[in-house]
């Protein structure tokens, strides 16, 4: 299909919002051509050929969440081209960065509003809680956050532009679902064996059997709300509870972007210039 004028409306749509659902997907599709029966999937084909000599992809997911299909602009670059264009600055990528590792090393891969503030406490630069508030807000409408009641969680955004980067600077803290087999990003590390389950498939597994499916003790709400209520870390809290277990004897459970022959606006993305972490030599 020749790249044109419904190519660039889509592109536009997809890379301003960052995140939408494929049902909406369609209704943009409809609302600028409602005479021509045309594929997002086959449309977003054509697109990803054009953007991808910069860096950028759209993507067909699930929300690992909610398991919607959903259609997400990512962005990929970490060369000088792109960091040049990015519209954090250094601080603030510093400050993400940490956010990004306190949530992967948690039980419940996520913490408190509270906690995500006070990581400010533990950065070299010069940064405020006034700051770190709005950054987390904006974040957020990005979708590369998730703010479920006062916690805050990684987003779709995050979870697939990001793969990459946990893989290589944090593979200690990659886990598997015992269920589906696949990392989890949302979900929690069993109170009892430390067995990760995205939170999706434990919901749907606890509709049957209100046990945790790993090692099958019963299972408790009160558990990971436990977990929820400070910002400790995933080898701390794990320790705590399994000591709390063994006491207890019971068992716990683009704004813009047109891309035209030759010319380009980058998206700024925070991807493009998070700091890489270095592996210390063995």
């Amino acid at each position: 299909m020749t790249y044109d004028r419904i190519h660039k409306f889509l592109l536009r749509s997809i890379a301003s919002r960052g995140v939408i659902a494929m049902p909406e997907v369609k209704q943009i599709i409809n609302s600028f051509t409602e005479d021509v029966d045309v594929s997002p999937k086959d449309l977003i084909k054509d697109i990803n050929e054009k953007i991808r000599p910069f860096q950028q992809k759209i993507k067909i997911t699930n929300d690992e969440l909610t398991s919607e299909e959903v259609v997400v602009f990512l962005s990929l670059g970490y060369d000088d081209a792109t960091k040049s264009q990015n519209i954090f600055s250094a601080t603030e990528l510093e400050y993400f960065r940490i956010l990004l590792e306190q949530i992967m090393t948690t039980v419940t891969r996520q913490i408190t509003g509270i906690h995500a503030i006070n990581l400010v406490s533990s950065m070299k630069s010069s940064f405020t809680k006034t700051d770190a508030q709005k950054l987390l807000n904006v974040w957020c409408q990005m979708r590369y956050l998730d703010k479920d009641d006062a916690n805050y969680a990684l987003g779709v955004r995050a979870i697939h532009e990001f793969e990459g980067y946990f893989r290589e600077n944090m593979p200690d803290i990659i886990e598997e679902c015992c269920l589906c087999k696949q990392v989890v990003f949302r979900g929690c590390n069993c109170p009892a064996c430390g067995v990760a389950i995205h939170t999706l498939c434990l919901n749907k597994y606890l509709e049957k059997l209100q046990k945790w499916p790993c090692c099958m003790i019963d299972f408790n709400q009160a558990q990971l709300d436990r977990f929820n209520c400070i910002g400790l870390s995933q080898s701390v809290r794990l320790r705590e509870t399994q000591e709390t277990i063994c006491d207890e004897t019971e068992p716990l459970t683009c704004s813009s972007m047109d891309v035209d022959d030759g010319t380009q606006e980058i998206i700024p993305e925070i991807s493009q210039r998070i700091t890489r972490k270095r592996k210390r030599p063995e």
